[in-house]
């Protein structure tokens, strides 16, 4: 079972402790009282679906000895108008670049970490259109899923 604490720290402040004790700052938006000291609950969950997806997609690549130099990703969504306004699309663009990296291998390890592997990817499509794009070198490739 996972298990965080989120820690009240005055105003609209609170921090997030993970069992390893990572820490996580997160805070309103001035509309509700928020200082602009943390990240905004609903972009974390943005960089949990990027971090996750992330990890996956590294470690099918390093299973599969394909190298590369560097891995960005970008993710951005739109909300519903209406409360809740949960994510109603998101992108996920990977941006890749190193040396002879075949776009094949990194579909199919993009669709292996986002379809089987990666918990957030699951279950935030239950809510959300995600929708996922490759990029190496400067050069998108179209995700094949």
């Amino acid at each position: 079972m996972s298990k965080v604490n989120i820690t009240w720290e005055g105003n609209m402040k609170f921090v997030g402790t993970d069992e390893g004790g990572f820490k996580v700052p997160m805070d309103a938006s001035s509309i509700y009282g928020g200082k602009n000291e943390g990240v905004r609950p609903m972009e974390l969950m943005l960089m949990s679906l990027g971090g996750c997806t992330g990890i996956e997609l590294g470690h099918i690549l390093n299973k599969m000895r394909v190298c590369y130099d560097r891995l960005d990703i970008e993710v951005s969504g739109n909300r519903a108008e209406e409360h809740p306004k949960v994510f109603s699309d998101i992108q996920v663009v990977y941006r890749l670049s190193g040396e002879n990296i075949p776009v094949e291998k990194v579909n199919k390890a993009l669709q292996m970490a986002e379809q089987v592997y990666c918990s957030a990817s699951n279950m935030i499509k239950n809510v959300a259109e995600i929708t996922y794009s490759i990029e190496i070198n400067g050069t998108i490739h179209p995700y094949e899923a």
